[in-house]
C-alpha cells in the first residue's frame, strides 16, 4: 500500500467532504481514505498495482474541485 496526499480546493462543508469521501472510496485499490476540510486535502491509502494518483484526481474534478498533488 502507497498514501498520498491529495490536495483540493473548493470545498466549503461537510457535505463536500462527504462527497470526496465518497467518490473515492468507490474507486478500485483505495484502502483508507480522510478528507479534511480544514486541511483542503485528501490522505489516501491505496494499491498503485490498481490505481495511480491520476485517476483519483480525475475523480475529485468530476465533483467540480480542483485537486493535485
Amino acid at each position: 500500500m502507497k498514501n498520498i496526499t491529495i490536495k483540493i480546493k473548493g470545498m466549503g462543508c461537510q457535505n463536500c467532504v462527504n462527497a470526496v469521501t465518497e467518490s473515492l472510496t468507490e474507486l478500485d485499490g483505495i484502502n483508507k481514505v480522510n478528507v479534511s476540510l480544514e486541511k483542503e486535502s485528501a490522505e489516501v491509502e491505496f494499491d498503485e498495482s490498481k490505481i495511480n494518483a491520476d485517476k483519483m484526481i480525475e475523480a475529485i474534478k468530476e465533483l467540480e474541485y480542483e485537486a493535485s498533488v
